[in-house]
């Protein structure tokens, strides 16, 4: 069997182009695993129950982490922001998207502003939604749309001294 000078000679440039992705790969993993453990915010809409009278009510949160690879598997956020409820909507969760909130986060006098776009209830997960700013250092996350998972549980005793389970659910995440 006779090969030709032709295939011969493009057989030779193999390895560079193989070579070539390789690295491009290798970069945009680094540049993936550089980002991993950053702090991270969570709008999240949550689920309260007392555990005395069996009474359920939805109510709003924002949970901060420090390092967001403790934020996947249900552990409990280093800080909770107070409780908030649209009372223009009987007591619902807030609507984040197209309104501005400011949120308190009472363990450390921190509020955070969110600017969720309108309409981002309607983005595909992962899509960019907004920003949350937090005044204490300006500090701007940029957020994207979650899947509404479960994010964690908070059993009694929870911050505000009441007996009521806080059950969350992350609507967006915000880096």
């Amino acid at each position: 069997m006779k090969l030709s000078a032709l295939y011969i000679a493009s057989l030779a440039f193999l390895p560079s182009f193989i070579s070539a992705v390789a690295v491009t790969d290798a970069a945009d993993h680094k540049a993936a695993l550089g980002k991993r453990g950053g702090e991270i915010n969570y709008l999240a809409n949550c689920y309260r129950e007392d555990w005395d009278d069996d009474v359920k009510y939805k109510a709003s949160y924002m949970a901060w982490y420090s390092n967001s690879d403790n934020s996947v598997n249900g552990q409990q956020p280093n800080s909770l922001s107070s409780e908030y409820r649209d009372w223009s909507n009987g007591g619902s969760w807030l609507t984040w998207e197209g309104q501005q909130h400011s949120i308190y986060f009472p363990d450390s006098g921190t509020t955070v502003k969110t600017y969720i776009n309108s309409g981002a209830a309607g983005l595909s997960t992962g899509q960019w939604a907004g920003t949350v700013q937090r005044t204490s250092d300006w500090k701007t996350f940029q957020c994207y749309k979650d899947n509404g998972r479960y994010l964690f549980e908070k059993r009694p005793p929870v911050p505000d001294g009441t007996n009521r389970l806080i059950l969350c659910y992350a609507m967006y995440y915000c880096v």
